[in-house]
Parts: C-alpha cells; structure tokens; sequence
C-alpha cells in the first residue's frame, strides 16, 4: 500500500511538471509569436512609410517635369506668336521683291502694262478662289458700314496696286520702291492715327526715321542710274509718291476691315473689281498680246504667284500690327530689289546706295527686335493671366 501511494505521488509531482513546463514553453512560444508580429508590424509600417515617400518623390518628379514641359511649350509658343508678324513681313518682303522684277522684266518682253495688270489680279483672284473653298468664310459683311467699307477697299486698294506696277514699268524696281516705302510708312502712321487711332512709341518711331533715311538715301543714289533715257523724270519719280500715298490709306482700311471681316472676303472683293477693270482698260486702250515665248510665259506667271502669296502675307501682318509697323516692317524691300536689280538688270549700287542700305537694315532691325520683344510681353502676361484663371478680356476692363 505505501509502494502505491509512492507511485501515485511521483505520477502527480511528473505530471505538474509536464504541465509546468507546458505552459513555460506556451508562453515562451506566445512571447516570441507575439515579438515576431511586433517585428513584422513595424517592418510592415516602415515598408509603408518608405512607399509613400517613394511615391510622393514620384509625383512630385512628375509634376516638376509636366510643369518644365509645360513651360517649355509655352515659350515656344510665345516665341511663334510674337515673331509671326515680322515673319510674315519678310516673307511678304521677298515675294513682292520678286513680283516687282518679274514685272520689270515681263514689261520689257513687249506685255502691254494693262494686260499684265489683268494677268496679275486674274491669278491673284484664282488664288484667292481656292483660298474661299478651303476656308469658306462670309461672302459678304454684316450691314451697310462694312459692305461699304469692302466696296471702299476694293476701289482704293486697285488704284494703289495700279500705281505700284505702273512705277515698275516708268523706273527700275529699285528706284520705285525706294520712293515708295520711304513716303509710306510716314502716311500710314498719319491715316493711322486719325482713323484707327493707332500710336506709335518712340523706339519704333526711330526705327522708322532711319528706315526711311535710308530709303531717301538709296533714292537719291539711284535717280541718275536708274531712270530710263527715254522716259521723263518726273513719271519716274510722281508714279511712286502717289502709290505711296495711296497705299496708306489701304494698310489702314485693310487693318480696320479685318476686325469684323474675314481677309478672304475682302480680298474677293479687291480681286473681282481689279480683275474686271484691268481687261477693261487692256481691251480698251492696249492691243494685248496673248501669244508669248515660254520665258515671257513664266515672268508673268512668276509675276502673279509671287504677288498673290504676297498678298496673302501682307493681309496676315495687319491683322496683327499696327499699320505704320506692317509698311516699315517691309523696308527691306529696298535693299532685297537692289540685290535682285544686280542680279537680274546688272545694275550696280554705289557708295550711297551702299550706306542707305545699311541704314535700312538697321533700322528695320531695331524695328522688328522691338515689334517681337512687345509681343512676347504680352504673351508671356496673357499666359501668366490664364494660369490664374483670369481671362484677356477681364484682365483688360480691370
């Protein structure tokens, strides 16, 4: 009996151990599970935390670069759009140079003026056809004023453009054009001023005076030279100061026309009248001439292509500029017709030839460097005034 009580005390002492040591080795293991969880929570959260702060790098990278994109294309477009008119002025520049030395030459060839004046306006009108089909805009403005006013610029602007081509045929390119833009910019500015109310700051101003320096300059070069032996001086030289004074008023209608008129229509309008009354006055007072050599062929359709692009030109400039800065921004037609005069009439410039056009093209510099800075300016603030949500025509009542 007390073997078995001995044996059922040693059975009880083992078994409290075992379960002693059970529930040691429990709570060891739920310490260390619960040491691992811990463990793994904070990794977990510092995963967490290095994400976020990898991604709020991300975006932030992200929107530095669509932000530096963004003004990337901004200044390009800013830099387009305020070169865009003395761009298109150049452009108008050397096609109305090429225009005047087809007209020249074309001349010579034995084409009546009046005809070739038909031929011009008659593929400017085809050109500007196709330009209506493409662009179909109104074919007529809205009212009385505006329909006047087109009928207006019609009439004006073909007895200017007469008096252009006239010019060529009287004198050398050169010489013509050199009277023209150096009394055209100064009517301008005053049809400008009186009409359109259109200022002029005192950089441009300059640029202007020496542009037109330049112009007298080279002219007064060129009067012994240029002038035909067989022609009177005073054609030479009366044709150009009327085409020049009859051509500000036309800047300045074309400026104010296309405010509230598309270009297309009004030059429909030019081209149709212009059209109609050269082959009146070559049927009229001219016998034409309809068969010609290939060369003559390819002056005269040089002669309207290069015109009517011209033209196409000229018309943008002026929805964009002032009318005094569109004309002094085509000065350089004086040195580029001088250029294609040695060229084409071997006709060689002198020493004050040379310095008149060196004063033209610094003053048309200066013309165009400012013409572009005031542009960018105003880009650069009108963009400014979108990013903060403002528009163009609040920004300007306020």
């Amino acid at each position: 009996m007390a073997l078995s009580a001995m044996k059922g005390d040693l059975e009880g002492d083992a078994s409290d151990d075992k379960k002693a040591i059970l529930t040691a080795m429990k709570d060891d293991l739920e310490d260390d599970a619960s040491d691992d969880k811990k463990a793994l929570l904070t990794a977990a959260k510092d995963d967490l935390k290095e994400d976020a702060s990898d991604d709020k790098k991300a975006s932030l990278t992200a929107a530095k670069d669509d932000l530096e994109e963004d003004a990337n294309k901004n200044d390009k477009r800013t830099s387009l759009r305020a070169a865009r008119g003395p761009l298109l002025a150049l452009g108008a520049t050397v096609l109305s140079c090429l225009s005047a030395e087809f007209m020249s030459v074309s001349s010579e060839g034995g084409i009546p003026r009046f005809q070739l004046l038909f031929l011009l306006n008659l593929t400017q009108l085809l050109v500007v056809l196709v330009c209506l089909v493409i662009f179909r805009p109104k074919l007529m403005g809205e009212g009385r004023r505006q329909n006047g006013l087109l009928l207006l610029e019609a009439f004006i602007n073909n007895i200017a453009t007469s008096l252009v081509f006239l010019s060529f045929t009287f004198a050398a390119p050169g010489i013509a054009f050199g009277i023209i833009q150096g009394s055209m910019p100064l009517f301008t500015a005053c049809f400008g001023f009186i009409f359109l109310k259109e200022t002029i700051g005192l950089i441009p101003c300059c640029g202007i005076l020496i542009s037109v320096t330049g112009v007298v300059l080279v002219t007064i070069g060129m009067v012994d030279q240029a002038v035909k032996a067989t022609q009177l001086m005073e054609e030479s030289i009366l044709l150009p100061l009327a085409a020049g004074f009859m051509g500000a008023p036309d800047m300045v209608l074309i400026r104010a026309i296309q405010r509230d008129v598309s270009g297309f229509t009004m030059l429909f309008y030019i081209q149709v009248l212009g059209t109609l009354a050269a082959l009146t006055l070559t049927l009229t007072l001219e016998t034409p001439v309809w068969v010609m050599s290939a060369e003559i062929a390819g002056f005269v359709a040089g002669l309207g292509l290069s015109e009517a692009v011209a033209l196409l030109f000229m018309t943008a400039v002026l929805k964009f500029e002032k009318a005094a800065i569109a004309v002094a921004l085509r000065t350089l037609v004086t040195p580029f017709t001088i250029l294609l005069d040695y060229f084409i009439l071997s006709k060689v410039p002198n020493l004050l030839k040379w310095v008149g056009l060196c004063l033209v093209v610094l003053g048309t510099i200066v013309l165009a460097a400012h013409t572009y800075w005031t542009h960018r300016q105003d880009e650069n603030r009108r963009y400014f005034l979108e990013k903060m949500g403002f528009s163009s025509s609040e920004s300007e009542t306020k």
